[in-house]
């Protein structure tokens, strides 16, 4: 028999004795909060009417739904607590938000009784990511994942963090990066890493595309995955995954989703280009931006590298090559390498401001490699190569074309050589 419901809609804080009749849409792994250890699960319920709802179950309360509210199937539910929930943390368009607890009664429908049709997506094809790069835009995804690369660590401004990267694949050919942060490591990607020689398909919803690799996919606190889904799509994408398997086998051989160039990255407009003066006033949310500024070297008692950890980048005081245990991202095998720093003053007619780049792309920067700045760590060489990039600078921000590039840095570099072969004679000399 249909139970009396009334539609989500007409759901507020003040609605008493209600039942509501959903179908649950999307459903994530129980994770904890950044800011405390509580231990909550999220998912999106939707009506007849298309009206969706987010939920939260928290705690001991996450047990107890476990094997209920089950992905695509529908329930009636009632005395769940309705709550006010702010616009930054709304992922459905509904400014209430329900929390289940021990008090909720959820009664599953029967198939007779469930006139709730399963979700239709609209997921994104893989070729159409270089027009999402950094935008605020989140999306749906699915794809069939044929590599899973081992976690790792990396720098951040929040300090370490753990990602682990995944090789997905469309039914265009075309492998896409996804990166999986904190603790979708120990939930989502566990699960598809158990499963991952048979080739699993995952739908990702909520997701946030990056200029990685010309465009790679990032998941964000919102984002929810499902593995292998009863849907249409998922089933077309495995049919084809199984008459493509050796093409899958070659992509992961010849890594062709890296991208070494940006020509992926669309050039900005002249309104997404900002100023050094409006920095500070950026949303908190936006961490990327275009900025047109002369670039110049503030300081010249640079070392222009440190010595760090292999695996998370952080400075170590173990000499070169030597192994330790990292007490930043806890490898017990980290290795002393040398990485660059380099901090330039960006600058444009509203001001200036100091900004540091790392590893490979200060090396690329500055044509030179972090274990040849360590090998010339005297403060002679400082000197001269402050010198060097300074005129570096000025040419390249000059000029386009990258020969006088490459000229220049050959010749600075046999007059550091003649500089010190004049020196080595006039001491050999002067011992003699």
């Amino acid at each position: 028999m249909s139970t009396q419901h009334i539609p989500l809609k007409d759901i507020t804080i003040g609605t008493k004795g209600w039942t509501a009749k959903v179908i649950v849409e999307a459903k994530g792994m129980p994770r904890s909060s950044q800011r405390s250890p509580v231990k909550y699960q999220r998912m999106i319920l939707r009506d007849s009417a298309g009206t969706k709802v987010q939920a939260t179950i928290f705690e001991s309360d996450i047990d107890k739904f476990s094997d209920v509210l089950t992905l695509y199937k529908t329930y009636y539910i009632s005395n769940a607590v309705v709550k006010t929930i702010l616009p930054q943390h709304r992922i459905a368009k509904n400014d209430y938000q329900w929390h289940i607890n021990s008090k909720t009664v959820v009664e599953e429908v029967t198939e007779e009784y469930s006139s709730i049709s399963v979700p239709a997506y609209n997921f994104v094809s893989f070729s159409e990511f270089p027009k999402y790069i950094n935008s605020d835009v989140y999306l749906d995804v699915i794809g069939v994942v044929i590599h899973a690369y081992p976690p790792r660590a990396i720098p951040t401004v929040n300090g370490p963090q753990r990602i682990q990267e995944l090789l997905l694949v469309d039914q265009q050919l075309i492998p896409k990066i996804l990166t999986m942060w904190d603790q979708f490591i120990e939930n989502e990607c566990a699960a598809i890493v158990k499963n991952i020689k048979s080739k699993p398909i995952i739908a990702a919803y909520r997701i946030r595309i990056v200029s990685f690799n010309g465009g790679s996919m990032s998941t964000k606190g919102s984002s929810t995955f499902v593995i292998n889904p009863n849907i249409p799509e998922a089933t077309r994408l495995k049919s084809w995954c199984v008459n493509n398997k050796a093409e899958l086998e070659q992509l992961t051989v010849k890594k062709s989703y890296v991208d070494s160039s940006s020509s992926a990255i669309k050039a900005p407009s002249s309104h997404e280009i900002i100023v050094v003066k409006d920095i500070q006033s950026l949303e908190e949310k936006q961490t990327t931006f275009w900025l047109q500024a002369k670039i110049s070297i503030p300081h010249s008692n640079q070392k222009y590298w440190y010595m760090a950890c292999n695996k998370c980048y952080r400075q170590t005081n173990i000499d070169y090559k030597q192994t330790f245990d990292c007490v930043h991202c806890a490898e017990k095998q980290a290795t002393a390498m040398p990485r660059c720093l380099l901090e330039v003053q960006l600058s444009d007619k509203t001001g200036a401001l100091i900004a540091t780049l790392f590893g490979e792309n200060a090396e690329k920067f500055i044509c030179c490699s972090a274990e040849t700045l360590m090998q010339n760590s005297t403060e002679s060489f400082r000197n001269f190569f402050h010198r060097y990039l300074c005129i570096y600078l000025y040419i390249r921000q000059r000029t386009k074309t990258y020969c006088i590039y490459i000229i220049l840095f050959f010749l600075v570099n046999l007059l550091y050589i003649y500089n010190r072969f004049v020196y080595i004679m006039y001491k050999t000399i002067i011992y003699i």
